[in-house]
């Protein structure tokens, strides 16, 4: 790739979206390999802001569990 190609690269311009993110190709592979869902993700990480947003750091787990 030359330099001028990077130009036009979008990630040069800021950061990639989560859509983005988890419509990448490989990242679906990935998550289907898991057996994980685009949906679980957002699912969590709005949680997550609602959580920051309202300074909620919810439950701690008792366990965490390597699949």
């Amino acid at each position: 790739m030359e330099n001028k190609d990077l130009m036009l690269d979008d990630t040069l311009h800021g950061e990639a979206s989560l859509g983005d993110l988890l419509s990448d190709p490989i990242a679906v592979l990935l998550m289907n390999r898991d057996g994980v869902a685009a949906e679980d993700v957002l699912h969590i990480v709005r949680v997550t802001a609602g959580r920051i947003a309202s300074n909620d750091c919810g439950r701690a787990a008792k366990t965490i569990s390597a699949a």
